[in-house]
């Protein structure tokens, strides 16, 4: 028998379990694209209702999701006030550019937490010859920060920053429910922080498929012209949605074993020679590693780990990242962190 693979490369590696598989196996189905999805429009209002939002979209992906929120907000022009390693300038193939003809105005930030402050600083105040300030954008937890958390009292002042301004605050949480569970702050105290917010069901919460799209009436109503010329239209799409529903009534306290996983891995791997942690904690569940001591480039030990049946993400030529999710095992951390060691000697 071949021996499973360690697939730490992403929280989007997650299968669906069987008894997720036999939710979605039962589901009662509908044309969403008409509205007529009876198990969609149930996790529609349980995903509002949850975070305090009037109403939800549901789409394929967060990046679909974190487009719409753009489009919507936006004319061609203006400029969306960011960190510069947002996940939608960073991962999203330029599309902000591409579908809503906009900018970033970055901010200085460390691991993706930036306050009121430094918002202010680059915020622009309407003139004939410069962008206009459309959004402010948070990303919680921070793919690039390591998983770290937005703290809630930054956030609030952000908020505050928003609504002088009138000017939207989205929050892109495709792995809210991370931050939900590391930091006790309730989904709806989230909510309140911000006009619109997405998450991920694929991830952490171990879905197939799916994002959710938070906001007003008017807003979810513009979104959904969006999605479709966007292609993000689909039919009986209640077989993906019981997995939603599934998942947000089972999975997500389960997420504190992947931080502490997370964390295992960190200790593991803090005296491997010549890999050096690029933060200094792990809120959640990523761990980013520079391997440039090692003499070794990230894409050699990366194959040299598949070899030993584990799999991370490699950033560049000296960057790996793992992350821990639902189908990583304690033991499975504990074998990866042996295979990083044998890779690197």
């Amino acid at each position: 028998m071949s021996r499973r693979f360690i697939d730490m490369r992403s929280d989007t590696a997650t299968r669906p379990t069987p008894a997720m598989r036999e939710a979605m196996t039962r589901a009662e189905v509908g044309d969403d694209s008409s509205g007529e999805d009876p198990t969609v429009n149930a996790l529609l209002e349980r995903a509002a209702s949850m975070f305090g939002k009037e109403t939800a979209l549901f789409v394929p992906t967060g990046t679909q999701a974190n487009q719409i929120a753009i489009k919507v907000y936006t004319n061609p022009g203006d400029e969306i006030i960011a960190d510069p390693t947002c996940h939608p300038y960073r991962s999203e193939l330029g599309a902000a550019a591409l579908i809503s003809g906009v900018q970033f105005s970055f901010v200085d930030a460390e691991r993706g937490v930036y306050s009121r402050e430094e918002a202010e600083s680059v915020h622009r105040a309407l003139a004939e010859r410069t962008p206009r300030s459309a959004i402010i954008w948070v990303e919680n937890t921070h793919n690039a920060g390591g998983g770290q958390i937005f703290p809630l009292e930054k956030l609030k002042s952000l908020r505050a920053l928003s609504l002088q301004k009138g000017i939207p605050l989205h929050i892109d949480g495709a792995r809210i429910f991370n931050a939900i569970v590391a930091s006790g702050v309730s989904p709806r105290e989230w909510g309140e922080q911000c006009d619109s917010l997405n998450f991920c069901l694929s991830k952490g919460l171990g879905c197939p498929v799916g994002s959710l799209l938070l906001g007003p009436k008017e807003f979810i109503r513009k979104a959904w012209k969006c999605k479709k010329f966007l292609g993000g239209g689909w039919r009986q799409a209640g077989i993906l949605a019981a997995a939603g529903l599934y998942a947000l009534e089972n999975h997500v306290e389960r997420l504190a074993e992947d931080h502490e996983n997370a964390r295992r891995f960190a200790e593991l791997t803090a005296d491997v020679p010549g890999v050096r942690h690029m933060y200094e904690n792990t809120p959640t569940n990523i761990v980013f590693l520079d391997v440039s001591g090692t003499n070794l480039s990230a894409p050699e030990i990366s194959g040299r780990l598949k070899e030993r049946g584990v799999g991370f993400s490699v950033f560049g030529n000296s960057t790996i990242r793992a992350v821990t999710h639902i189908d990583v095992a304690r033991e499975d951390v504990d074998q990866a962190a042996k295979a990083l060691a044998e890779a690197v000697a």
